[in-house]
């Protein structure tokens, strides 16, 4: 039995895994020893790693292959396999550099602006954006260049282009909500309508904006629950966005209260409450009455705080506080139903009398 064909094959497979682990562990000792002195080549080295190797790989395999291999149709797949695994490695070797390059880019841009959380958290929501169209980009590129080795690729090509116009139309139709979505989310990613981390309120809920994609939004609930909206949502219905401008809040107490309230007992238990939370942020506070219309007055208390954490703590906090003192100190002004009796005596004694006349 002649060996020598499969040793031959063994040879040339060994020889080109040798190869590229031998360039592998050159690049990571040079790379390693640089990246001590600039940390950011370090990072880099360690993303492209994988890439690198796998590239090296598929060209040492493919002039092996074509090397060792007696011209057949084996060897002829064989090669353009090899050449499609060149092509993917090559890639998505690009892509990773193009990425690592856009971290490193944000990294240095957040640290310049660490005392600005706003511009911090849009600089990541935009960055998220960039990241995944440009992978989606490499994606799309990469699946082009594999169809490009086909024979007659070619042909159907020049036949899509000759029927673009018609093919645009049917693409429009059939994807006219995805493109919608893709469009409305870098529409918010670029606006800065909203950022990861901002506070919103959807549907009457308070969530936090979790994460922004190229078609859907997550919002986290304070119920751990996440809702999961479509980009366009957010640039078709109006919402709320509490950290638009900064994360700091006004939060808002309503009471519906008796006329007979001790208006100066209530705000001064209500400032004490304040002060004794340790959550005011000291811009604003106050008690007013905005509304004498009805039966009741409506007692409007607005107290300010660093964000809508000790927003939603101290207005719950306060809330319970009042409420017990006014059971405990104020009890005239519960709100109570008056309800007129008349006596029904007298208006008989008054219907008989106008009857005698």
């Amino acid at each position: 039995m002649d060996v020598w064909p499969f040793l031959k094959w063994f040879i040339a497979i060994a020889s080109a895994a040798v190869a590229a682990v031998l360039v592998v562990v050159l690049a990571q000792l040079v790379l390693s020893r640089l990246g001590r002195r600039v940390p950011p080549i370090r990072v880099a080295w360690l993303r492209l790693r994988a890439p690198f190797t796998a590239l090296l790989l598929s060209i040492g395999l493919r002039v092996s292959f074509s090397r060792a291999a007696t011209p057949s149709p084996f060897r002829e797949i064989g090669l353009h396999a090899l050449l499609i695994a060149v092509i993917i490695t090559a890639v998505w070797l690009v892509a990773t550099l193009v990425v690592a390059w856009l971290s490193h880019t944000q990294q240095r841009l957040t640290a310049k602006r660490k005392d600005d959380d706003r511009s911090r958290r849009r600089i990541q929501t935009q960055m998220l954006l960039i990241r995944r169209v440009v992978s989606a980009v490499f994606v799309v590129l990469g699946a082009a260049m594999v169809l490009l080795t086909f024979p007659g690729v070619e042909q159907i090509g020049t036949t899509i282009l000759a029927s673009a116009g018609l093919l645009s139309v049917v693409i429009g139709i059939a994807a006219q909500a995805s493109l919608g979505n893709l469009i409305a989310g870098l529409q918010l990613a670029f606006t800065d309508a909203i950022r990861i981390g901002d506070i919103v309120e959807v549907d009457d809920t308070w969530a936090t904006v979790s994460d922004i994609t190229l078609s859907y939004v997550v919002v986290s609930i304070w119920t751990e629950q996440h809702k999961v909206l479509p980009s366009t949502y957010f640039t078709t219905n109006p919402f709320i966005n509490w950290s638009r401008t900064g994360d700091s809040v006004t939060g808002t107490i309503l009471f519906s209260l008796d006329w007979r309230v001790d208006l100066a007992g209530f705000r001064a238990e209500f400032e004490r409450l304040v002060d004794r939370s340790g959550l005011w942020d000291g811009r604003s506070r106050g008690v007013r009455v905005t509304d004498s219309a009805s039966e009741r007055l409506t007692v409007r208390a607005t107290v300010s705080t660093k964000d809508t954490d000790d927003d939603w703590d101290l207005r719950c906090l306060v809330r319970e506080g009042l409420v017990t003192w006014l059971r405990e100190h104020d009890p005239d002004a519960l709100p109570v139903q008056r309800v007129m009796v008349l006596d029904q005596d007298r208006s008989t004694s008054a219907e008989s009398s106008s009857s005698s006349s």
